[in-house]
């Protein structure tokens, strides 16, 4: 008796992603990633392109905020100096709900695909580059002691009820300032524990996932 052949495991995501090293994109234009078993894919530009797993040297997760709007980057790098950045955005840049969930379910099943290479040499890293994130830390401390606590003490000095007004609109402006840099903390990571506070919504998935929904904005 003879067995039928393994049928790959492949699995769609209709997710924007932007080739090469672009930092600012102010328009995406392709969309749609695909898995397979040892592999990923994608077209840009009318052409197809692919990537074994174990070509990729870097895999970098971001999440950035735009007013309130949570958008998650991943940015691959591959061993011949090339990259691409999927993204949970729309092609505008801004915030999608359901492409916040497909790019959660993405982002998971691309790490677990990797991790069960045993070819695999890719680096796990999060967050902003250090230069970066000194500074973020120091504007947060500038704006905290700006908006904050000046106003505070001025507050407990003149007992003007006005300043506690004036701090809370402090706090406001420091606040997502503030959670940006917690969750872009520069640190590599376990691809089996893929950092929960990077992506722009937490999901309970399943284990396994049969069917992803596409979405053609």
């Amino acid at each position: 008796m003879s067995i039928a052949p393994a049928v790959p495991d492949r699995k769609s995501y209709d997710l924007y992603f932007a080739v090469g090293e672009k930092r600012l994109i102010w328009r995406y234009s392709d969309h749609g990633v695909t898995l397979s078993d040892d592999a990923i894919a994608w077209i840009a530009g009318g052409l197809q392109s692919h990537a074994p797993f174990s070509d990729i040297v870097g895999v970098h997760l971001q999440l950035g905020y735009i007013e309130d709007s949570a958008i998650g980057t991943c940015r691959l790098s591959f061993a011949d100096g090339s990259g691409l950045v999927i993204v949970s955005s729309n092609k505008r840049g801004f915030e999608d709900a359901a492409l916040d969930r497909i790019y959660v379910e993405f982002v998971q099943d691309l790490h677990a695909r990797i991790a069960a290479q045993r070819d695999a040499r890719a680096c796990f890293t999060a967050g902003f580059g250090a230069g970066r994130y000194l500074f973020g830390k120091i504007v947060i401390v500038v704006a905290g002691l700006f908006f904050i606590v000046t106003p505070v003490a001025a507050l407990l000095f003149t007992g003007d009820w006005k300043l506690a007004l004036l701090t809370y609109s402090g706090a406001v402006l420091v606040w997502p300032v503030y959670k940006v840099m917690q969750a872009n903390a520069p640190r590599s990571y376990d691809p089996r524990q893929v950092p929960p506070e990077l992506m722009p919504v937490r999901l309970n998935l399943p284990p396994k996932v049969d069917t992803v929904l596409l979405d053609s904005n």
